[in-house]
């Protein structure tokens, strides 16, 4: 069973409260139950900001990547994520050897068309490599 709270708000600030309502019922159709648990997870992210002293813990907070899926919020760093990001980069750079390596393996040559495609795909992704290793790197 919810609990009611109440709060004041000073009238300066009514229009965030009636912002913070409008994009809640408009994410979810209703106010009705979601408006407490949006506030809420609104209210442990505040807090989780604001109450780290240290400045290493600051540091991993403003390297975190939020998202949220079923209502949940996930939390990964940064760096984390750009490591999933990285191997997804090698994994499709592996994928295109292959490519190569079956038209190497059958004896054909590979059609002018698709060899300018891959060269193409292949130069994006390592242009995509080198700057996500660079952002590794900076995170640290």
């Amino acid at each position: 069973m919810s609990k009611p709270i109440g709060v004041r708000i000073d009238e300066r600030q009514e229009d965030v409260w009636k912002t913070f309502k409008d994009f809640v019922e408009g994410k979810y159709g209703k106010k009705h139950t979601v408006l407490g648990n949006e506030l809420i997870k609104a209210l442990q992210i505040y807090l989780e900001l604001n109450t780290k002293s240290e400045r290493s813990n600051i540091d991993k907070i403003e390297t975190q990547f939020v998202t949220q899926r079923a209502g949940d919020l996930e939390i990964k760093s940064i760096k984390e994520n750009s490591y999933d990001i990285l191997n997804t980069l090698m994994a499709v750079k592996g994928y295109i050897d292959n490519l190569e390596y079956m038209y190497f393996d059958k004896g054909e040559p590979i059609p002018l068309k698709e060899r300018d495609q891959i060269n193409k795909i292949k130069q994006r992704l390592s242009h995509a490599q080198k700057l996500l290793q660079e952002r590794i790197e900076s995170i640290g």
